[in-house]
């Protein structure tokens, strides 16, 4: 067999194959004989069917399996004689079974990118430190008291900071419904009643309560709030926000004594030293979670920074449609119509194509580390991530495994496996600087 590669732009490549007439018959002949054993023919006994009448009987079959065979034994040849990773074959065409007995055809290929690996050992990361102070301990003890405290009506006096007010209230952008202008922007931005409000300079919005001091029930307030360039939803910064605001209720919060008797209805059988000790491991534990999130985020934004290469453009256009189906399937359970999203369209599939061509292109990098280090998933592994899945989803492993084996789950499995083993190595290899929180959140 002759084959030869030629490397296209987009991490595709062509594959031209001539299979000579030798070996084009002495196939032909192999599949043959396959059919004409498993051939149930009248007139004839399994096995003694004449090759032509097979050929006859079968014609489209044959060539099919034919086809498919050549095109697998290609691929082999192609993978001993050229280093390139094929993902997956996109089109045969040009297939010809000419008259000098050769078979020649073009095989469209989906390939990974080829680039280098820059340095990913050892890279600096910068972290807060995860000791809980006696302050933050504090704040989580109150934040657990809010949960047990009861409410007293206010009757005769105004709003006040640190109130509790039941509102109704709507919101606008421009005399526009904010859901109609803004649909990303949370549900509870554009509309809601009975809304419990802490009269807060953080709750809500920056801005929003501090129009509200001094106001009665059934009061009404014409409130404007800019969300501010540092909001979280970026999407959503520099807006102007218009919202009509009605008072329903006003309440007084009143928190339980911090003592034994209230830990024992926190944890049973504890005393309020006891509580603040399991409270500050609790604590500790999700700030190791948050930390090693910071971690791996520093790391791959570094590595993705220092590399630029073509991705397959199929894997990113499917990776960018299921993060667009997801947005839209989002966005429509809580409310948003269907004719809000169509007219936001192009910003929806483009934020959803950066995200998309991002985690394909991490995806590649860490997949090359792994091959790099040599790291590997053991069967041991992924026998105990089904187990864990199965436990999740109350069926039995027998069940699952069957489901897994009809879906190629096993592939993603070990896929997942490896990626968060390669992660683990990165974790593992980097320089981490711990700085007080404060220092954290100004850099």
């Amino acid at each position: 067999m002759i084959i030869n590669l030629e490397k296209l732009p987009d991490c595709k490549a062509l594959l031209r194959i001539e299979f000579p007439s030798e070996d084009t018959r002495a196939e032909r002949n192999q599949i043959i004989k396959l059919f004409s054993k498993q051939a149930k023919i009248p007139g004839f006994r399994p096995g003694k069917t004449p090759a032509n009448v097979i050929e006859k009987r079968f014609k489209s079959e044959i060539e099919n399996e034919f086809e498919d065979r050549i095109v697998r034994k290609a691929i082999q040849k192609n993978n001993e004689e050229n280093k390139i990773d094929i993902i997956n074959i996109k089109e045969i065409r040009d297939q010809s079974h000419n008259s000098d007995g050769t078979y020649t055809a073009t095989i469209e290929l989906i390939v990974a990118p080829d680039f280098e690996l820059t340095d990913y050992k050892g890279i600096e990361v910068t972290v807060p430190k995860t000791d809980v102070t006696d302050e933050q301990l504090e704040e989580s003890l109150s934040q657990i008291r809010e949960r047990f405290a009861h409410y007293e009506d206010v009757k005769d006096r105004g709003i006040q900071m640190g109130d509790f007010v039941v509102i109704n209230y709507k919101g606008s952008v421009d005399g526009k419904a904010v859901g109609e202008v803004l649909p990303l922007a949370p549900a509870t931005l554009a509309q809601n009643t009975g809304f419990w409000l802490k009269m807060d300079e953080n709750s809500f919005l920056p801005g929003f309560c501090t129009p509200l001091i001094g106001l009665k029930e059934n009061d009404t307030k014409s409130v404007n709030v800019t969300i501010p360039d540092d909001y979280e939803a970026e999407e959503l910064r520099g807006q102007s926000l218009d919202y009509e605001v009605e008072i329903v209720e006003i309440k007084e919060q009143r928190l339980p004594e911090l003592d034994d008797e209230f830990a024992e209805k926190i944890e049973p059988g504890k005393s309020l030293d006891q509580l603040k000790e399991t409270l500050r491991e609790q604590m500790q534990e999700q700030r190791k979670g948050y930390r090693q999130e910071m971690i791996t985020n520093q790391i791959l934004s570094k590595i993705n920074s220092e590399l630029e290469f073509e991705l397959p453009q199929e894997i990113v256009m499917r990776e960018t449609q299921s993060r667009v189906n997801d947005i839209f399937n989002s966005n429509t359970e809580r409310g948003v119509s269907e004719e809000e999203l169509v007219e936001h369209q192009e910003q929806i599939i483009e934020s959803a194509g950066e995200q998309a061509n991002n985690s394909v292109k991490t995806s590649f990098i860490l997949e090359q580390i792994a091959e790099k280090e040599k790291i590997e998933v053991g069967q041991e592994e992924v026998l105990n991530r089904v187990n864990e899945i199965a436990a999740r989803q109350k069926t039995s492993v027998k069940n699952l495994t069957k489901q897994l084996q009809k879906k190629n789950g096993f592939g993603r499995i070990i896929n997942g496996l490896k990626i968060q083993k390669t992660l683990e190595f990165l974790r593992d290899s980097a320089v981490i600087k711990e700085v007080e929180p404060e220092e954290f959140e100004q850099n």
